[in-house]
């Protein structure tokens, strides 16, 4: 059987958590290029902390994510639907504050990990352990 939390941190990396349409609306494009310690310019290694911080963001966006999916299959009016989003959006950028990262940092590695599978298999580790 399949873990539920694994299968939802896999889709939500592949679809970087639909975090990078809040980058665009809440940020410049000098913010955009705030750099994460542990993560060099040049796309180099991304240090275990980062990526237990990046893993812990991912599977609570997954687990937000999932929350209001079922709940906006439920809601009957676009006003609801627009509520729903605005809650989303609130929690999701509270899970990844919480984990001590910006926005533009969680995006940066969510970014590298989708190209760097050695990276992506430790960042969906991370967010299955928890840890």
């Amino acid at each position: 059987m399949i873990d539920l939390r694994l299968a939802a941190a896999t889709a939500a990396l592949m679809a970087s958590v639909a975090v990078p349409a809040l980058a665009q609306q809440g940020t410049s494009n000098n913010a955009a290029t705030e750099q994460l310690p542990g993560v060099t310019a040049q796309q180099g290694p991304v240090s275990d902390a980062v990526v237990h911080k990046v893993g812990a963001a991912l599977r609570q966006t997954a687990t937000i994510r999932q929350k209001y999916v079922e709940r906006a299959q439920s809601a009957n009016s676009p006003q609801q639907k627009q509520e729903l989003s605005s809650q989303v959006e609130t929690e999701m950028l509270k899970a990844i504050s919480d984990q001590g990262l910006s926005l533009q940092q969680y995006n940066q590695v969510i970014q590298l990990a989708q190209a760097d599978p050695s990276l992506k298999q430790r960042v969906l580790s991370a967010a299955q352990s928890g840890s």
